[in-house]
């Protein structure tokens, strides 16, 4: 693993708390330092009948005091939690996904706490929805209590990410000592019955496939507990069910580059609508990040 920084979106809630706790984790079992980010945005006046945006309005005295003194006292209690983990914090005058989007071109790993989202709406207009889509690193959305015994399913399938999202996986696996489960979700065709021999020899194909894959991996790590399965759904679908008893679910992510794109079912989507668990989402635009 290259020695970069972590970055974690902190704004001092629980959910924050939450990544900036599962972050320094990581960092010291990959001994690399950690940069928590605050970032907020302060919009112009515009009067009725001016013709051009008024100056924003910088945030004053004591918006700054409160600020520092939140990032002051994380920092602290970091350094109290984690001694051997260096960290900082750093103040971005920006939208929360903008500023994070950004730290990503030089972060190994970005890092957010989050809730459940609960439609298109929150899809579309989330922090973690936005990063995820155009980061230039993985990305870990941090959710729920999982026990420490817990897999990590990783998503698989026939993109150029999947490489990247089994290596991922295995690595969290190795360093927490618990089994990774490759999954790969496989939809029969429209109208035949899943159970006649046409789909039958279809999933025996996709296993074998999948077993293949995995297996370059399962010789890379002899010491982490692996097994493959074939679903029958859609990826996402699938996925969602499977996080259920994982402690990370690992898939790819798709870039969003217009809209119409966004409003197409994906794998990330539904697992930050549904996954329960942490998500972390990778996509092959970082195939040059090494994990």
């Amino acid at each position: 693993m290259q020695t970069q920084k972590i970055v974690v979106g902190y704004d001092g809630s629980a959910e924050a708390r939450k990544a900036a706790r599962w972050a320094l984790d990581e960092a010291e079992r990959s001994d690399v330092p950690v940069e928590l980010v605050y970032a907020y945005e302060w919009p112009s006046y515009v009067p009725a009948a001016a013709m051009m945006p008024a100056a924003a309005v910088y945030p004053d005295l004591d918006t700054d005091l409160a600020v520092a003194d939140m990032l002051g006292r994380a920092v602290d209690t970091a350094t109290i939690t984690h001694p051997g983990v260096r960290v900082w914090a750093r103040v971005e005058h920006s939208t929360a996904a903008v500023a994070l989007i950004q730290r990503t071109a030089d972060a190994s790993l970005v890092v957010i706490g989050g809730r459940r989202l609960t439609g298109l709406r929150a899809w579309l207009g989330s922090t973690s929805g936005s990063v995820s889509a155009h980061a230039r690193c993985p990305v870990v959305v941090v959710r729920g209590e999982p026990r420490v015994t817990d897999p990590v399913v990783a998503g698989v399938d026939e993109s150029e990410s999947a490489g990247l999202v089994l290596s991922f996986a295995f690595e969290q696996a190795a360093v927490r000592g618990v089994a990774v489960r490759a999954v790969h979700g496989w939809t029969p065709p429209d109208g035949r019955d899943l159970l006649c021999d046409t789909n039958l020899r279809a999933v025996a194909e996709e296993r074998g496939r999948l077993e293949t894959v995995v297996g370059c991996w399962r010789r890379r790590f002899p010491g982490v507990p692996v097994s493959a399965e074939v679903m029958v759904g859609p990826p996402g679908e699938v996925l969602a069910q499977a996080a259920a008893g994982a402690q990370l679910v690992v898939a790819g992510a798709r870039a969003r580059r217009a809209l119409r794109l966004a409003l197409r079912p994906s794998v990330g989507r539904h697992l930050l609508h549904r996954a329960r668990c942490s998500v972390a989402l990778i996509s092959r635009a970082q195939a040059a990040i090494r994990y």
